[in-house]
């Protein structure tokens, strides 16, 4: 059985220059993004701004999932 098809939402750090990053593993479908959105709007947005909007201050970045990641030990 193939693995569920999975969306993550990463959101940075409070500030004037807020991120969030949604990493997703492409092509994905009209039914998909409307989920997306849905936790993206109520759960993200809504609770860093207040409303619903982006009012300029919050920068989404969408990215699809790479084929393969390397682990990088930093030491430690």
């Amino acid at each position: 059985m193939p693995a569920a098809r999975q969306a993550k939402i990463f959101v940075g750090e409070k500030g004037s220059n807020r991120t969030v990053r949604i990493s997703h593993p492409g092509k994905l479908t009209p039914d998909e993004i409307a989920r997306i959105d849905k936790v993206l709007i109520n759960d993200v947005i809504k609770r860093l701004t207040g409303c619903a909007c982006l009012s300029g201050t919050i920068d989404v970045i969408w990215e699809k999932d790479f084929d393969k990641i390397l682990d990088v030990q930093l030491g430690g």
